[in-house]
């Protein structure tokens, strides 16, 4: 009777167990992280412990009091214009971000999955837009670690130039700017030929993060090339006028 009731049990194991392992098999493995693409692998990563809000807050704030300081620095020159003006802040801003947040990434790319520093939450949020930045993509480390090295300085050199008006101002500024839209447009078509598979897909996310705060690296260098373009072109054609002059 023993051996009945066991050999019971035995095969209704034996039949359950195949059904168990494909249950197993089939059931996919959640991710530990929200980044796309959803098989992204970030063994080494820990979840950001700020806020989207006090992040962005904290960004801000930073931006705004640069800007505040800086346009009581140049509204001291009462022969700069406007556009000169708007051109010297924004080498401020964007030389601090170049040094100081793109820097960091490129110190410490390889171990910013686990960082819960402040500038690493920074980037943790970004990388929802484009997750390259978690795993030390190439091509990511590589340009932002010339951006960080040479535009950074550079912009600097530029608003300094704008502020002392020097000669060479316009050549700075024309180089800094057109190497800046040169990242931007590389930056963009990586990840473009691949169908931006490193992007969440939510509005704020592509749109907001990796379309709109980037596009400000088209717009405003842009500007500023057709500014550096015009003041040179003219320049060369007055000299030329002045040299027709003497000539005739």
């Amino acid at each position: 009777m023993l051996q009945k009731i066991l050999s019971f049990f035995a095969i209704h194991n034996e039949e359950k167990l195949p059904e168990q392992v494909l249950e197993v098999i089939s059931k996919p493995e959640l991710p530990n992280h929200p980044y796309y693409p959803t098989d992204l692998k970030l063994p080494n990563f820990t979840e950001k412990t700020y806020s989207m809000e006090y992040l962005i807050g904290v960004f801000a704030a930073a931006t705004i009091t640069i800007t505040l300081v800086f346009f009581s620095i140049i509204s001291q020159k009462r022969n700069v214009s406007g556009l000169n003006k708007f051109a010297f802040i924004w080498f401020i801003i964007t030389g601090s971000i170049h040094i100081f947040l793109e820097g960091y990434f490129v110190y410490s790319h390889e171990t910013i999955q686990s960082d819960n520093f402040l500038l690493a939450q920074m980037w943790k949020e970004y990388s929802l837009s484009d997750s390259r930045y978690l795993t030390s993509d190439s091509f990511v480390v590589n340009m932002e670690g010339i951006t960080a090295v040479l535009l950074g300085p550079a912009s600097y050199f530029a608003a300094i130039g704008i502020h002392q008006n020097w000669p060479s101002r316009h050549v700075i500024q024309l180089i800094v700017s057109l190497s800046q839209l040169y990242g931007l447009v590389l930056y963009y078509a990586t990840t473009f030929f691949e169908g931006f598979p490193h992007s969440r897909p939510e509005p704020l996310y592509f749109w907001g993060y990796f379309f709109g705060i980037n596009f400000l690296w088209f717009l405003i260098p842009g500007t500023l090339i057709l500014q550096s373009c015009l003041y040179l072109t003219n320049t060369v054609r007055e000299v030329q006028k002045k040299k027709s002059k003497k000539t005739n």
